[in-house]
């Protein structure tokens, strides 16, 4: 014998009657009619069960009652059919069940998406503290971030093996120890600074930065990788003489008398 939900499946694709009418009019989610259909009854929670056969046996046009007995027969169960003077406290039972199950789903749905903004603001904030701290090798533009290839701070052993002197020249100073030095980049500079017997200190600066180096009053110097868009001052006053150089400089600053050499040089090959 064929089972009666397929009897009722065909009844409702004889009265032309779609699935999405059924649950617009008795706001059972489409997916316990389709379990309906298909006798996927374990599928439906027990309560609704039998609320909603019969609120769907009602809109196909079958006889709600045989519905719900050839139900208990398929199920092997004892249970008293739902009189008809109840039946319009089913189907507002039935459309509390859809509201409260739709609500939660919402909810579930808002905190799901809160909580995927939220880490994606987390992690915004760690991109964009790594990408312009001072070690990042990435630079600010209008057009957002950029990425930069990242140049190595050379020091005196660097010069001395891989490049040959090419100029130098010395000259006084105006100004008197302690020395203050400020650079000033638009360009990303590699720097090695040696205050006189202190270990030497290597960094980059980035584009668009400026930076004070220590205060020194001994025998100092300062090896650069290159000097395009470098401003150097000297307690205050600006070095001209060693801007817009591509290949590094190193500078000697000689405390008695007040003095520097300026060192160029080239690479060897």
């Amino acid at each position: 014998m064929t089972q009666f939900y397929k009897e009722l499946k065909e009844l409702r694709k004889s009265h032309k009657i779609s699935l999405d009418e059924i649950s617009e009019r008795t706001k059972i989610n489409v997916q316990y009619l389709l379990d309906i259909e298909n006798g996927n009854f374990a599928d439906i929670e027990t309560p609704y069960l039998r609320l909603f056969l019969r609120a769907y046996a009602e809109e196909i046009g079958s006889d709600s009652g045989r519905a719900l007995e050839q139900l208990d027969s398929y199920l092997g169960n004892k249970i008293p059919l739902i009189s008809n003077n109840e039946n319009s406290q089913s189907i507002s039972e039935i459309k509390q069940f859809q509201n409260n199950f739709i609500s939660n789903k919402q909810l579930r749905h808002e905190y799901l998406i809160a909580g995927s903004f939220s880490l994606i603001f987390i992690f915004s904030i760690f991109i964009f503290q790594k990408i312009f701290n001072q070690e990042s090798n990435a630079i600010g533009s209008s057009d957002g971030p950029i990425i930069v290839k990242r140049i190595v701070p050379l020091t005196y052993d660097d010069l001395i093996k891989d490049y040959v002197q090419d100029h130098s020249s010395q000259e006084l100073l105006s100004v008197s120890p302690p020395f203050f030095v400020k650079l000033k980049t638009i360009n990303q500079i590699a720097y090695t600074f040696k205050n006189d017997t202190l270990p030497p200190i290597s960094n980059i600066l980035n584009p668009n930065r400026e930076l004070d180096l220590n205060a020194f009053i001994e025998k100092s110097e300062i090896i650069f990788n290159a000097t395009n868009g470098l401003s150097l001052f000297i307690n205050a006053t600006e070095l001209k003489q060693i801007s817009g150089y591509s290949s590094p400089i190193r500078i000697v600053f000689e405390p008695t008398p007040p003095s520097l050499a300026i060192e160029r040089y080239k690479p060897i090959f």
